[in-house]
């Protein structure tokens, strides 16, 4: 199957990113189905790569191969390609650490196709029609990589691909890994994206340098992750706020796996089910001097940006308005439309609001196994900042 470009369209491929739009594309051979390889070509019929085709979406091929000759049409191509990038990220992971992302889509050059492992468990997202033609030899892969519990996990379960949840092997609903030594469980069945955000790993363990003797807020807590690090780390105090009574108890239930009790009131953790905004705007001036502010995506479109804009701002200045004076906060965005370049200007700007003297101390990204392609830069999704508040201005 062969899809050409139209003239003077091929400059992206050639700079090897890894889609191609539909206004790029001249032509297409009547026959073509959703999920196919084609062989992508310029205007005047010169080999430029091969990809799947998804006549539904705007990024009509997404590309998997610019070499002529791997069009990935055997399950040969597809197991010597996932046996390299596992090799590859084993030798990313940081000692006694069994929870990583195995395949990262575009990132790893498998487009559509999300794995995360936990131990034993390989929890797979595909997201494209050309992702789900590779299911079986996929699932036959991890099975022979030694994965006892093989789930799929569909983001959109009304559509054909299948239900929320399908075991293909196995049927535990959670599992139990470890992250530098420090366990956790992934609730995969019902838990938000593959059950954990393992993409916050080396950040995570940063915050583990600025909390001991600290009193933090762990804002958005979900699992309670950052608690759990910061409590090991010999934090005076942690505070774990979610809106979501079912996001707590899984905090608390990972607290207990790591040795805290909760037969006698904790002495150095208090669970709060609230919402994050209000908790920010009531909460006391100068109790935390350490905040972990670590939303969802406020935005998943550009349409949005505006709006998602307003509410990183909005956290970022109450939180750098009440913290104690040197207080130090870990601030995120998760949400790909959000530049980096944007979210420090969304910092300055609630600096400038806040009346604040602030430094940043350190620019962070998702962890190693979240690689992205220089590019496909689009990748970049998780941008983060340290930053210390140093009193008014």
């Amino acid at each position: 199957m062969v899809i050409r470009l139209k003239k003077n369209k091929e400059k992206a491929v050639l700079n090897f990113h890894p889609w191609i739009f539909s206004g790029a594309v001249a032509s297409e051979e009547k026959d073509l189905s959703s999920g196919d390889t084609v062989r992508v070509e310029t205007s005047t019929g010169e080999f430029l790569a091969w990809g799947h085709y998804d006549p539904k979406s705007q990024i009509r091929i997404r590309l998997f191969s610019f070499d002529q000759n791997e069009e990935g049409s055997t399950e040969s191509y597809w197991i010597s390609k996932w046996t390299g990038i596992l090799e590859s990220k084993l030798k990313l992971l940081p000692k006694d650490t069994t929870g990583f992302r195995l395949f990262h889509s575009e990132g790893d050059g498998v487009p559509g196709i999300i794995v995360d492992c936990y131990h034993k468990t390989a929890v797979m997202q595909l997201k494209t029609p050309g992702a789900l033609r590779l299911r079986n030899w996929l699932i036959s892969f991890l099975s022979s990589k030694g994965f006892e519990i093989i789930l799929e996990k569909n983001e959109k379960p009304n559509e054909k691909q299948g239900g929320d949840a399908t075991f293909h092997k196995g049927k535990d609903t959670e599992a139990i890994f470890t992250e530098h030594g420090i366990q956790f469980i992934a609730d995969i069945t019902k838990g938000q994206k593959t059950g954990f955000f393992l993409d916050q790993r080396d950040n995570r363990a940063l915050v583990s340098r600025y909390a001991k003797g600290r009193t933090v807020l762990n804002t958005f807590a979900y699992s309670g992750a950052f608690s759990v690090y910061a409590l090991l780390a010999g934090a005076k105090m942690v505070h774990s706020l979610d809106i979501s009574k079912q996001a707590i108890e899984l905090c608390e239930r990972n607290l207990v796996l790591n040795g805290f009790s909760f037969e006698k009131e904790p002495i150095t953790h208090k669970s709060l089910v609230l919402d994050s905004f209000d908790y920010l705007k009531n909460m006391e001036s100068s109790f935390y001097d350490l905040i972990i502010l670590d939303p969802p995506a406020f935005t998943k479109s550009i349409a949005t940006v505006n709006q998602a804009s307003r509410g990183y701002k909005d956290i970022n200045m109450r939180s750098m308005s009440k913290i104690k004076p040197g207080g130090v906060i870990f601030t995120f965005s998760c949400s790909q439309h959000i530049s980096f370049d944007l979210f420090k200007k969304i910092v300055f700007g609630a600096a400038k609001d806040a009346k604040k003297r602030v430094r940043i101390l350190h620019h962070l990204t998702q962890s190693p196994d979240h690689g992205y392609s220089v590019f496909h830069p689009e990748g970049e999704y998780l941008k983060g900042l340290v930053i210390q508040v140093d009193g008014d201005t």
